[in-house]
């Protein structure tokens, strides 16, 4: 699991840069952003789906989605996704981690392919989102019965 969350192979990073999401809001969005770009692979489905998201949910009503996204690629690339996961739970209200979870699962099965480091990082999500294995396994058999029309 080591190579999936690697970072030493990038050594442009400042040794100052640090990345906090400013609001819940970019905290969905770094996460969400973490787990479709973790194979450094985002399909267009992956980006549909989650402005899709979005563009769907109240609590994003009135922000900027974009300045978020500036800020949340560009961490990526300096951080890597475990890293984007880490700094980002914390934001997210307790009430709200079980929507995340969903949301990101249903962004990872967009583009009907499920990579190896996907799958990694979604068993580390919802662990670092603290929610239990049984939970966590009942979102993902929902999300792929939604889904299975798609397949």
């Amino acid at each position: 699991m080591e190579g999936v969350f690697n970072t030493t192979g990038r050594t442009n990073i400042p040794d100052s840069y640090t990345y906090t999401p400013q609001n819940e809001q970019e905290a969905w969005i770094a996460i969400m952003h973490a787990c479709v770009a973790v194979d450094d692979n985002v399909a267009d489905a992956e980006l549909d789906e989650m402005a899709q998201t979005l563009a769907d949910r109240a609590l994003f009503e009135g922000h900027d989605i974009m300045a978020y996204s500036r800020n949340v690629f560009y961490a990526h690339v300096q951080l890597g996704s475990k890293i984007l996961i880490d700094n980002s739970v914390d934001l997210v209200s307790e009430e709200n981690r079980p929507a995340l979870f969903a949301h990101t699962i249903q962004l990872v099965l967009s583009d009907c392919v499920v990579t190896e480091k996907e799958e990694e990082l979604i068993k580390y999500l919802y662990s670092a989102l603290d929610l239990n294995e049984k939970e966590a396994q009942e979102i993902v058999r929902d999300v792929m019965l939604r889904n299975k029309h798609k397949v």
